[in-house]
């Protein structure tokens, strides 16, 4: 009995990943917003009906596909090594990487601002928009990892990790709309300044005769336009 069901799960798996991936092929063709349920069916070779014995609807379906995706983006962020014996520039190596990854990627770009920002008219329920919001935060733990060991504090981090993930995609919004042309202005400048000022926040203080305990203080913090966000 547990054989069979076994054979059954991996045979639901097998055919929703074969859904997922006609949904890529339609995607790239006409786009999210234009892709329909019907033709993603028509791709994978089922009926408009039988989609819907594993995924309740094209948001469903969405959302599957960026989780894949975040599973993705993680392992490239925790795989990210700083330069051998720079290990405090964890910090600027893994955070690039995680903005890279989706620059490199127009498509899944697209997917991510339309359903964690509201981009376009594709719009999410609340319980999605929340689940999707924890996962994406996820991708970035391993930057969250470096500050920790560099003496940042769980709260310290879980604040600058939302942080971070702000400005992360208020930059990819920017590069989404064409408005930051020039180089000093590209997203990956502006975000490897933003990720440099972190980690300096967090780094050991120069070395002296006596050593000292480190107590790291964050910086006061500045938002996307320059403002002061810790008064």
């Amino acid at each position: 009995m547990e054989a069979k069901i076994r054979r059954q799960q991996a045979m639901v798996e097998t055919r929703r990943a074969m859904v997922l991936d006609a949904a890529k092929v339609v995607f790239a063709k006409v786009g999210l917003e234009r892709a329909s349920m019907r033709e993603i069916a028509k791709q994978a070779g089922y009926t408009p009906g039988a989609l819907y014995a594993y995924f309740s609807g094209k948001q469903e379906l969405l959302a599957a596909l960026l989780d894949d995706m975040l599973r993705r983006l993680q392992e490239v962020v925790l795989l990210a090594k700083a330069p051998k014996g720079r290990s405090e520039l964890g910090v600027v190596t893994k955070g690039q990487a995680w903005l890279a990854f989706f620059i490199s990627q127009p498509r899944e770009m697209e997917l991510a601002l339309s359903l964690l920002v509201g981009t376009g008219t594709l719009r999410v329920s609340p319980e999605i928009s929340r689940a999707l919001h924890i996962q994406v935060r996820k991708t970035l733990d391993p930057v969250g990892a470096v500050l920790l060991a560099m003496g940042a504090t769980p709260r310290q981090v879980e604040v600058e990790m939302e942080s971070l993930l702000a400005h992360g995609l208020g930059l990819l919004l920017s590069q989404d709309a064409s408005r930051l042309q020039s180089s000093e202005q590209s997203p990956e400048a502006l975000f490897a300044g933003y990720l440099q000022d972190l980690e300096r926040r967090y780094q050991l203080p120069a070395p002296s005769d006596a050593p000292a305990k480190r107590v790291p203080v964050a910086a006061p913090q500045v938002d996307l336009f320059g403002q002061d966000r810790s008064s």
